[in-house]
């Protein structure tokens, strides 16, 4: 739903622009919708700069206990499948801060250079070593 309305913004902005034929506008506008929608992330979702990483690799178990010894984060062992090779693979899941990727993504390499490897934004996350959760959060 958001991104719909991002998209109508867009839209909105491009047809004032070519109406009035100010691209500077135009620009200032694009610029202004990117702001507000980072301003109401932080609102919505708090300056917590957690990611999340998989990672799939055939020494998972070599990564896993690593990532729980050095950085001191737990580590979920989730059982898949490749769809091409029919082989069953572990995928690591593991939530770190920010601060972490580098020493996380320097040890992966350094454990296995062929692990796949992906980091993604986690905007809440909640428990030991993160934020605690409270009754009236939404």
């Amino acid at each position: 739903m958001g991104k719909l309305l991002m998209v109508i913004d867009l839209v909105v902005i491009l047809a004032v622009a070519a109406a009035f034929g100010n691209v500077d506008s135009a620009l200032y506008g694009v610029v202004a919708l990117y702001i507000s929608s980072m301003v109401m992330d932080m609102v919505l979702y708090g300056l917590d700069t957690a990611k999340v990483a998989y990672i799939i690799s055939d020494r998972h178990k070599e990564i896993a206990d690593t990532l729980v010894r050095d950085l001191d984060r737990g580590v979920t062992i989730l059982h898949g499948e490749g769809a091409w090779s029919g082989q069953e693979k572990q995928v690591l899941m593991c939530a770190f801060k920010q601060r972490q990727i580098v020493t996380m993504k320097q040890l992966v390499k350094e454990l296995d250079p062929a692990a796949f490897l992906i980091v993604c934004d986690a905007h809440e996350v909640m428990g030991e070593g993160f934020r605690e959760y409270k009754q009236n959060d939404l």
